[in-house]
């Protein structure tokens, strides 16, 4: 195997795309050593990574005693607790929990916020641009990119304004390598996520709302969830609310900022161009790095001579495989115009997963990034970067990638 991957690693959280592409010389998918001791095999090629998520031989229940080993503690059975979402499910309970949220994100329901969350962008552009006039520097990820999507998903779930920053310390904590953090922060974070949603839950009981949660709260009869899949369900749709869009949001600036003349056409080509953008950070700077771990029910050949033996631990990296050159040239450039309409648009990514555990929120993230980058552009034209981009630090691990901030100026 090669060198231990260490995911907690800042040169390997910025910048992955070597690795993986090493990887993917090895074949449909490599046999890695992991620096907490324990060893995977990572998925790393477009067409494979499509059948892996489509193929039920790859369990999404987690394998029994993946990782360091964890003694029993109040932190661990708050963490197994909330881990017991639809990601870590197959079928029929995961048909049974997916239908259960599903409706909260139909094409209907999504589009009528546009309104709102065009709002939303425009109060906090506001407010970027307050900062940059009164400070000169300001970070975007604090000031538009993270509140956006929290701002959003809040009002979906019906989860309060004024926990949000919490939030975000808690679910960044436990979406992080524990070798990245000081000793004992991802254990607290899983015990004040666990405490937090129980006590909303209960309020949610107490006085619903019309939010999703209230729904789901209320809905908790025959084929409804029970009191540990209400608070995995919770963790799970607030975490997967915000964090992708928010690197979404985050990774868009940063490479429109870093290719001007992108930009420039963006803002001249109108809706289409800006969708066109949109995929194309999604494919190039995949919000997601990787999927929820699967594990191998029997033995699977993959062909090419790779075996994957039965109870492996398998991660797909839909970072690697929207790199994948047999399926996107140049894969390392961003290139949105391989996005928009004609013969030669470029196959579909695989940011958002594929087959049956798709993104649910994936029409909503798009929507908030087409809504609010054109807003952002416009009402902030001369916005430029205030670090080299090589000095931006990412977040570590292998679930969810992003700069962790992004200090900009207006030139104007």
């Amino acid at each position: 195997m090669p060198q231990p991957l260490n995911p907690a690693d800042p040169a390997f959280a910025r910048d992955p795309f070597p690795y993986y592409a090493r990887l993917r010389t090895q074949g449909p998918a490599a046999r890695v050593a992991l620096a907490n001791g324990s060893d995977a095999w990572l998925v790393t090629g477009y067409r494979q990574a499509r059948e892996v998520l489509a193929d039920p031989r790859f369990s999404n229940v987690p394998p029994q005693g993946a990782g360091r080993p964890k003694p029993d503690s109040a932190a661990q059975r708050a963490r197994a607790l909330l881990a017991r979402h639809m990601l870590n499910s197959d079928a029929p309970d995961h048909i049974r929990l997916r239908r259960l949220t599903v409706a909260a994100f139909t094409p209907r329901r999504v589009d009528a916020l546009r309104p709102r969350i065009a709002h939303l962008a425009a109060g906090l552009v506001d407010g970027l641009a307050g900062r940059l006039d009164r400070d000169g520097i300001a970070d975007l990820v604090d000031a538009f990119a993270f509140p956006l999507p929290v701002l959003v998903i809040g009002e979906v779930l019906g989860v309060p304004e004024e926990d949000r920053a919490a939030l975000r310390d808690w679910t960044y904590r436990v979406g992080s390598p524990a070798d990245a953090l000081e000793p004992g922060a991802v254990d607290a974070a899983w015990q004040q996520l666990y405490a937090y949603f129980a006590a909303l839950i209960e309020r949610k009981r107490r006085t619903p709302g019309e939010d999703l949660f209230s729904t789901l709260v209320q809905d908790a009869g025959e084929g409804g969830l029970d009191d540990a899949e209400l608070l995995a369900m919770a963790f799970l749709l607030l975490f997967a609310g915000y964090e992708t869009t928010m690197n979404l949001l985050a990774s868009a600036a940063l490479l429109l900022l870093t290719h001007p003349g992108q930009l420039a056409l963006a803002r001249r080509g109108g809706e289409e161009r800006w969708a066109a953008v949109v995929e194309e950070v999604l494919r190039h700077a995949s919000p997601l790095e990787g999927t929820t771990w699967r594990r191998t029910v029997e033995p699977v050949d993959l062909g090419g001579g790779t075996e994957i033996p039965a109870e492996a631990s398998v991660l797909v990296v839909l970072a690697a495989a929207n790199r994948d050159p047999e399926h996107f040239p140049a894969p390392d450039d961003f290139r949105p115009e391989r996005y928009l309409g004609g013969p030669d648009r470029a196959a579909p990514h695989a940011a958002f997963g594929h087959g049956p555990h798709f993104c649910l929120g994936a029409r909503l993230a798009r929507l908030e990034a087409a809504v609010a980058l054109p807003l952002l552009f416009d009402r902030l034209p001369e916005l430029s970067l205030a670090a080299g981009p090589a000095e931006l630090p990412y977040r570590p691990g292998l679930l969810v990638r992003g700069p962790r901030s992004l200090p900009v100026r207006n030139v104007g």
